[in-house]
């Protein structure tokens, strides 16, 4: 091949790689998909409403393209993909990542690269308070899970409350989110035991709450560390409420409590998924139906559903060459938004989303009750 045929045939696949990145709109996510199955059913919620406005035009005429890392929940491969995500892959947005250690490690890229990031899964307080201009939370804090969950608890005449979590920033959140809400009650709590986040041994935790024999247990814990507790503390012979925070939502979750989860109770920051009353949900449904193999109705796959749909938002609202500092902007002046029976509101000073928090238990079956 002569060198102007090359030269000719290296243009026109220049010229094709640009009319591609051009039609797309590229956002990034690092979230753990290898382990925990949270993460994976809030890609999955995400992944069926973006595959719905595609199938529609995508935006502005413009295809989105989700581009996701399993960071395993390890802060420092969360900002190694980070980084990837920007300067490889030239994403206008972050979005959806998951776990308060993980989502605090990219703080700083957000700022140094001028970035978006987009409906974090976690209710850090850290991540709402100071705000952080370039964080969009949706869902509301672990601060205002703990009040719903103690002002449930009191409703119910139970005051003599024990507190588990794990020893790491997202633990001593819920922590002090728990000591606040009780001390807000005139109340202090009967024990408070910890679990290292790298050990995951509850057995001593298990023994020392035991020994105060609570009414109920508020816990901030992952999913797996919720479940060895439950299990354990079974064991004991004694009944307490256990509450916990909604970080464990996951259809896996419940199924591997089975018998011991009933009358477990769950916080959620998204209203029921099966509530066809609710706008959002009815999208979901539809959105199910047009799938191949089945999705699971969860609140996790709803919350990454409605969290895509805020970016999508924000993006029709940025216009036809969208950028990052246009996004914002778009997602700033969504002031009551609402993505279907979720009102959300954003503004130059506000950065929280929604504020939306609810109680739900274990049934019989493994199926959330409210």
């Amino acid at each position: 091949m002569s060198t102007l045929r090359k030269a000719m045939v290296l243009s026109a696949l220049l010229l094709s790689t640009m009319v591609q990145a051009e039609d797309k709109i590229i956002i990034g996510q690092s979230v753990e998909l290898s382990g925990q199955a949270t993460g994976k059913e809030n890609t999955i919620g995400a992944q069926l409403y973006f595959k719905s406005v595609n199938a529609q035009g995508g935006v502005n005429g413009k295809l989105i393209q989700l581009i996701t890392y399993d960071d395993k929940r390890d802060p420092a491969k969360t900002k190694d993909n980070t980084l990837k995500l920007i300067n490889e892959h030239h994403a206008i947005a972050l979005f959806g990542y998951r776990s308060t250690p993980t989502v605090e490690a990219v703080l700083p890229l957000l700022e140094k690269y001028h970035i978006p990031l987009i409906a974090p899964f976690s209710g850090a307080q850290s991540l709402h308070q100071p705000m952080r201009p370039y964080l969009f939370n949706l869902r509301a804090s672990y601060h205002e899970e703990a009040a719903k969950m103690v002002t449930s608890l009191l409703m119910l005449k139970m005051d003599k409350i024990a507190i588990f979590h794990q020893d790491d920033t997202f633990g001593k959140d819920g922590l002090d989110g728990f000591i606040h809400e009780l001390s807000a009650h005139q109340i202090k709590p009967a024990v408070v035991a910890a679990y290292s986040r790298k050990e995951l041994n509850v057995s001593p935790a298990v023994k020392a709450i035991a020994a105060s024999a609570p009414q109920a247990i508020m816990m901030a814990c992952t999913p797996a560390a919720c479940i060895d507790f439950i299990k354990q503390y079974r064991r004991t012979g004694q009944r307490p409420q256990f509450v916990m925070l909604s970080n464990v939502n996951s259809e896996s979750f419940t199924q591997s409590l089975g018998a011991d989860g009933r009358g477990v109770g769950i916080m959620q920051v998204m209203p029921y998924p099966n509530d066809i009353g609710i706008g959002v949900a009815r999208e979901l449904q539809k959105a199910m139906k047009a799938e191949k193999e089945p999705v699971p109705v969860t609140y996790a796959v709803l919350e990454g559903f409605v969290a895509a749909k805020l970016l999508t938002e924000g993006l029709r609202k940025a216009g036809t060459n969208p950028t990052s500092q246009k996004l914002m902007a778009a997602l700033e002046s969504f002031h009551h938004l609402d993505l279907g029976g979720i009102p959300v509101s954003y503004g130059n000073n506000d950065r929280d989303g929604s504020h939306f928090t609810e109680l739900t238990i274990v049934g019989k079956q493994g199926n959330l009750l409210r």
